[in-house]
């Protein structure tokens, strides 16, 4: 099986490029003569390689793609690349090729590589570009929803995958991106139908389950319960991925606001109380036994704390008793503060700990 040779794709600045080559009257750049010149020296330098070589010259670029007789073409080369994970590689090459030709597929893929890099917005020119060469690119529509996304400007970013559905209504990827979109932007009864088409169609993604599940506790009514049993089968079923983590912050924060609602929405006294009372135990012991204590109803926490049914009770290994889940809950808030006061334990009873700081002397 004969090697194929990769072809040579390069771009050189006009003002580096050494003129003492070209005919004596041919030296200025901007003129149709250097551009000829120009030309010529580097097609017969290929030439005499047994290569084909295109060569472009504009005011800026003098841009070269050379190919040996048994070469791998330039665009599947690149794109060969970017496969295989090579983007850094891939981008110059890229670059020079989307000067030189108006392919879409090129401009698509160089925009898309530049996202990937972190240079989000040098890539939405780019792929502005691609749907000016095609307008009906739905993946170039879907990758400036995304960037524009990135960017902050949710608006344009929705436009874009609302026109990539448009032109392909099963395209997964822009039903998930417009529900985020749609989500950022405040629009939760428009996100909600799209959230639910593609945890539907991925039953077993957790991220695509969070996010039916925030849609829902954000759209409140009635999805508020929908969306805790969510939360709890995805803390159930998926313990150490990043989305149970998430998923258990959310369950806090809709079990903080039960809590209230209870009360209308006034502070829960009771909690106060418990926190004064942790306040005054935790001063009493060494400092890593409380840490022990807390980490014990951090782990308990793991599988959710009934803080709003005050008739479950827990019992902990290192501090005898037994505990309501609110009462845990409100010690270890307490805890968490005693070790980092900047920390956000996300128990939704701030309000509660300052008002025990407060009725215990302490205004730290």
């Amino acid at each position: 099986m004969t090697e194929r040779t990769a072809p040579e794709i390069r771009q050189i600045p006009v003002s580096d490029f050494d003129r003492s080559a070209l005919p004596p009257d041919a030296r200025t750049p901007g003129t149709e003569a250097f551009e000829v010149a120009v030309v010529t020296h580097f097609a017969s330098h290929y030439a005499a390689r047994g290569w084909n070589a295109a060569v472009t010259v504009d005011e800026e670029f003098i841009r070269i793609v050379a190919v040996p007789e048994t070469g791998v073409e330039p665009k599947e080369y690149v794109l060969g690349l970017l496969q295989h994970g090579f983007l850094t590689d891939a981008l110059p090459l890229l670059e020079v090729l989307d000067g030189m030709l108006d392919d879409p597929d090129i401009a698509y893929n160089r925009g898309v590589c530049l996202g990937e890099l972190g240079r989000v917005g040098d890539s939405i020119p780019v792929l502005q570009r691609c749907i000016q060469l095609d307008p009906y690119h739905t993946d170039a529509h879907v990758a400036l929803g995304v960037a524009n996304a990135r960017s902050g400007d949710n608006e344009v970013a929705a436009l874009h995958l609302r026109n990539a559905l448009e032109q392909h209504p099963d395209n997964l990827f822009a039903v998930r991106n417009l529900a985020a979109v749609l989500g950022n932007l405040g629009r939760y009864a428009e996100a909600l139908p799209l959230f639910r088409r593609v945890a539907q169609a991925s039953p077993e993604d957790p991220i695509l389950q969070l996010g039916l599940a925030e849609c829902l506790g954000q759209a409140g009514g009635k999805g508020a319960k929908e969306a805790t049993r969510l939360f709890e089968r995805i803390v159930k079923d998926h313990p150490d991925h990043p989305a149970a983590d998430a998923a258990r912050t959310a369950l806090n924060r809709l079990g903080a606001k039960e809590l209230h609602d209870r009360v209308s929405g006034q502070p829960r006294l009771d909690a106060v109380m418990y926190m004064r009372g942790a306040m005054e135990t935790f001063a009493k012991m060494p400092r890593q036994e409380v840490g022990e204590i807390v980490m014990e109803i951090a782990q308990l926490g793991q599988s959710g704390l009934a803080i709003n049914k005050p008739e479950k009770r827990y019992t902990l290994k290192r501090l005898p008793g037994e505990y309501s889940g609110l009462e845990l809950v409100s010690m270890m808030h307490v805890g968490f503060r005693m070790f980092d006061p900047n920390t956000d334990p996300e128990t939704g009873l701030e309000r509660e700990y300052q008002m025990a700081l407060s009725m215990s002397g302490d205004s730290t």
